[in-house]
């Protein structure tokens, strides 16, 4: 446990990890360097961790912006949807008022028609009855 051997094997091992931890944050700023819009091209690290902190905070006030926007126009949509809604209830309204006054001047139409014609059929009887006296005095 406390021998060369086992002491060197450590450091090794110790080396080994350190050397693939840094090889994981190495991949990682250069995936960010790849990702990061790159303004001045700049290649250092420390750069392109400023880059992307500058970035994330860029994409965050455009998303706070886009909300708000959304927001917005999500209420002034709901409000113009009110509105549509209360437009067609007022048509339907009035669509059946229409109907029912169409409806109605139908049954007048239809009334006159039978009044007409009922008219008619009495003034014909009339005229029959007359001829029929007339036809009766003539007889006689």
């Amino acid at each position: 446990m406390g021998s060369d051997e086992w002491t060197r094997q450590r450091k090794d091992n110790h080396k080994e990890v350190e050397r693939r931890r840094r090889g994981n944050i190495n991949e990682g700023i250069n995936e960010l360097g790849r990702i990061v819009p790159n303004g001045s091209g700049e290649k250092a690290k420390g750069a392109i961790l400023s880059r992307a902190v500058q970035y994330i905070h860029h994409l965050k006030e455009n998303e706070a912006r886009n909300i708000e926007k959304w927001t917005l126009e999500k209420l002034l949509m709901d409000q113009a949807m009110g509105d549509l809604q209360a437009q067609l209830e007022d048509m339907r309204k009035m669509w059946e008022e229409e109907r029912m006054n169409r409806q109605r001047i139908e049954a007048e139409i239809e009334a006159v028609r039978n009044g007409a014609h009922a008219g008619q059929k009495r003034q014909r009887e009339d005229e029959d009855v007359k001829e029929g006296d007339g036809k009766k005095q003539r007889k006689e």
